[in-house]
């Protein structure tokens, strides 16, 4: 926090991403304590919300469900003690990089805002904009770059995924009318709505299930059907720069390079003949997978959503002390469900506030992304295998670098919202089956 970046040093941050809630700036100068780093800064949306200047601490609700965040003097530091002391201990302190913050002023936000505009994504730019009251910005590892590789000059290749949840729900508080949500992953469903939206050109095949399976087979379908259709949940970055996937989050595929100048761009990577590259590379990222266990710790994180959302959102209205609009709404729902959810809202305040926290922190488990790092190594350096991973079919070695980001806390507020986001997919992809006379299986 003794550093102050101001606006001479908005020329050192290149426009790498961004997500829902902030921008994503590479450093490109040569201060030591930067190289190698990413900035992480905050957003806030044009839509007329009330105005986020990251000083005003969490709300009286929010104190109650996140006691370990209440003593943070802003929300900017919330947010930071909920991914060390609450999203860390979880997925593995080695996994994540909770990172340092540092001040910035409001200069240097302007011109990062003015900067980078040309290259964010038209939709990107009408929704959000640079906050520029935050005092304070995120500085993080680039886990697009092996440690120490910046400083090494050592080669390295890196895949971004997004897993998505990799679980169905079996909570007796899913109504009948939604038990598709038991058979159908909420990935392949969204996927429907999307594209029922125009929010998306084609159909992803992939499916969480096979990703999260533990079946090798089915682990390296889910690369591939992630290479083949990218959208925002499927990046490769060589040597910290994007070669293959969307920028920004864009819904569309948007690759960088197409496939035979993929193939050809991994002869550095891959030792074997013209194409079989791109298919070895991706049994060599389904091979780090199994070996970092990664997804074991994820998937616990995201079922701490025990009672799916049609249950959660009852708690929720207990927590926040309201009476529920779900209730209201639906009146005449079923008995056995009418009694369920009359059981919930019985329940002690306490045991309400643990299953929307539980439920909160397996949202972010369910939005976040997944960064592996490898470099070649000698096949005789193999002296730290809980490291290495082999690639048999060529006999090559390579170090890996597994870890997690994107760990923002959701709101509390946004338990409405993925209520109704939850009942719009299901009844949209029930209404596309029933005009298809079958289920939409996106992975066929």
């Amino acid at each position: 926090m003794e550093i102050m970046l101001e606006a001479k040093d908005a020329g050192d941050w290149a426009y790498r991403g961004e997500g829902a809630a902030n921008l994503v700036l590479a450093y490109t100068g040569s201060f030591p304590p930067f190289v190698g780093k990413v900035l992480r800064v905050r957003k806030i949306t044009r839509n007329g919300a009330e105005y986020d200047n990251g000083f005003s601490g969490l709300s009286k609700h929010e104190c109650l469900l996140w006691d370990e965040l209440a003593s943070a003097p802003s929300r900017e530091m919330a947010e930071h003690l909920y991914v060390k002391n609450v999203m860390s201990p979880l997925l593995g302190s080695n996994n994540v990089d909770a990172g340092v913050r540092v001040l910035v002023g409001k200069e240097f936000l302007e011109s990062v805002e003015s900067n980078v505009l040309s290259e964010r994504p038209s939709w990107r730019v009408n929704d959000a904009k640079t906050n520029t009251e935050c005092v304070s910005a995120l500085l993080l590892s680039d886990l697009s770059l092996f440690p120490g590789s910046v400083f090494n000059k050592e080669f390295c290749i890196t895949v971004e995924i997004k897993p998505k949840c990799g679980f169905l729900p079996v909570s007796d508080l899913i109504a009948d009318e939604n038990s598709v949500k038991k058979s159908i992953s909420r990935f392949q469903m969204h996927q429907a709505l999307k594209f029922h939206q125009g929010k998306i050109s084609e159909l992803s095949k992939y499916d969480p299930l096979d990703l999260f399976s533990k079946s090798i087979e089915r682990v390296n379908k889910a690369l591939t059907d992630l290479y083949l259709t990218p959208q925002n949940n499927f990046r490769v970055f060589l040597n910290g720069s994007l070669v293959y996937g969307g920028l920004g989050g864009v819904p569309s595929s948007n690759n960088h390079l197409t496939g035979e100048t993929f193939e050809e761009l991994l002869k550095c990577v891959i030792q074997s003949d013209d194409g079989s590259r791109t298919t070895k590379f991706l049994e060599l990222i389904a091979e780090t997978v199994f070996r970092s266990r990664l997804l074991d710790r994820l998937l616990k994180a995201q079922m701490l959503d025990t009672l799916d959302i049609e249950g959660a959102i009852h708690a929720y209205y207990n927590a926040v002390s309201q009476s529920c609009k779900v209730c209201s709404k639906f009146r005449q729902v079923e008995e056995k469900l009418a009694e369920r959810y009359a059981g919930i809202h019985s329940d002690p305040f306490s045991k309400s506030l643990k299953v929307v926290k539980d439920y909160l922190i397996a949202a972010t488990a369910k939005d976040l992304s997944m960064m592996i790092s490898l470099r070649p190594t000698d096949k005789g350096d193999l002296e730290s295998l809980d490291d290495t991973v082999i690639l048999k079919s060529t006999r090559q070695s390579f170090k890996y670098k597994a870890s997690f980001l994107d760990l923002d806390r959701k709101p509390l507020k946004k338990m409405e919202y993925y209520y109704e986001l939850d009942q719009k997919i299901v009844r949209s992809y029930s209404q596309i089956s029933k005009t298809t006379h079958h289920p939409v299986v996106l992975g066929a």
